[in-house]
């Protein structure tokens, strides 16, 4: 289903931004293209022009250039695929794990908004709740809400704006982590209902749902690591990956809010990192580094040109007290369209990257090291272009176009 584009500006911008807050409204179209807990149906090779707007000449050009696992879904239907081994082996995600748990977290909230707040450990699971209150002792920041361990800021002393820095949790033992021992706290209330822990949770609520048969999340203990052990086939984390682009919304039942999507694929904290949301990398409109890969060691990605940038629409949003999107000169918080390309990241290059605006989700496994949404976007930008009805193969046109945020085709 293709998207009709909404500009987001001035009054506009914050309707566009309320109505994806989403809601509990029974009206809402829950309508959306997936496989559902069925196997993934390829597109014919002689279909792939027709139903995924991709030149197929172009798309082997790039499995000869990538010589890697990977593949592209567009408008919820499975593109095209390739394995040099030919099969889709389970493997390591490493961090991609990370947007998982982003996911999950967020499953939780969801699916714990009716309960009763009564005291302590009691109510539901919210991004503005304070750490304290689910956990008895933990050892960052005191006054951090859960939204700040998904941003990776809880351990600073000050987080006031202007006065804390993000650092990427790589292990999770930092922070990230605890985000289990919330979420065990928050299913007890009802186990009947829930489960009995976070792996019954993630299996009921995620894995069955979207038919993710091959994937294991921390060996399936009932204890998750939010920093790595996320075990996977590629086809599963392409049904990852098109949730999130679909709002939360698989198979027409809406397994979280819209609007924790959006904070997952928007800055969370602007004053500490303009291209992290919740558990997610975003692409920006300025270089950025991140550290903690490989012992710490910092790495700086490039800005990529032919992606937008993830602006909020407005300002302040969620628990943040950014005033705007933090860019400086020559860049600007004015967009378009809101279309910003977000990505999961894993050691060795293991990504799932999101195109809201093309109604896409591209796939890899082990591009290299600092690998991100640029190094895999580019090998297969080409089969786009030459298939786009306006640019038709004038990629350096489509980039400046699509770059700026001012072409959005497929925006839903």
């Amino acid at each position: 289903m293709r998207r009709s584009a909404l500009k987001l500006t001035g009054a506009l911008a914050l309707a566009v931004l309320v109505a994806a807050c989403g809601s509990d409204d029974d009206s809402e179209d829950l309508s959306t293209t997936d496989p559902g807990r069925g196997e993934w149906e390829l597109v014919s090779p002689e279909d792939v022009l027709d139903e995924c707007g991709l030149d197929r000449g172009l798309l082997l050009e790039a499995d000869a250039a990538l010589d890697l696992p990977w593949a592209v879904v567009r408008y919820g239907k499975l593109c095209h695929e390739f394995y040099p081994s030919g099969e889709d082996e389970v493997t390591h995600a490493w961090s991609a794990t990370k947007t998982l748990g982003a996911t999950v977290t967020g499953i939780a909230a969801y699916q714990t908004r009716d309960l009763t707040r009564s005291g302590r450990k009691t109510g539901p699971l919210r991004d503005d709740d304070r750490v304290d209150h689910w956990l008895d002792e933990f050892s960052f920041n005191p006054d951090a809400q859960i939204a700040h361990v998904l941003g990776m800021v809880a351990f600073n002393e000050d987080l006031s704006l202007g006065n804390k820095m993000h650092s990427y949790d790589a292990s999770g033992d930092r922070e990230i982590n605890r985000l289990s021992d919330i979420i065990n706290t928050v299913i007890a209330q009802d186990p009947d209902r829930f489960g009995a822990d976070l792996e019954e949770f993630t299996q009921r609520y995620l894995f069955e749902k979207l038919g993710m048969t091959g994937s294991v999340w921390s060996e399936g203990q009932p204890d998750k690591r939010f920093g790595f052990g996320w075990f996977t086939p590629l086809r599963d984390m392409a049904r990852l990956g098109l949730l999130i682009l679909n709002g939360g919304v698989w198979n027409g039942e809406r397994l979280l809010s819209e609007e924790w999507i959006y904070r997952m694929t928007h800055p969370s904290f602007e004053d500490a990192n303009t291209s992290y949301g919740y558990l997610t990398w975003l692409a920006a409109n300025t270089s950025y580094s991140f550290g903690g890969i490989l012992g710490g060691v910092s790495f700086t990605i490039p800005l990529d040109p032919c992606s937008p940038a993830a602006i909020n629409a407005t300002f302040p949003h969620g628990i943040s007290d950014s005033p705007d999107c933090n860019y400086t000169p020559p860049w600007s918080c004015e967009q378009e369209y809101d279309v910003g390309v977000w990505w999961a990241a894993g050691a060795g290059g293991q990504l799932i990257v999101g195109h809201p605006g093309l109604d896409m989700v591209l796939l890899v496994k082990d591009i290299g090291e600092i690998g991100h949404h640029g190094t895999l976007w580019g090998p297969v930008r080409p089969a786009l272009v030459a298939a786009d009805p306006v640019f038709q193969g004038d990629e350096e046109a489509f980039c400046e176009a699509y770059g700026a945020g001012s072409y959005a085709p497929d925006l839903r």
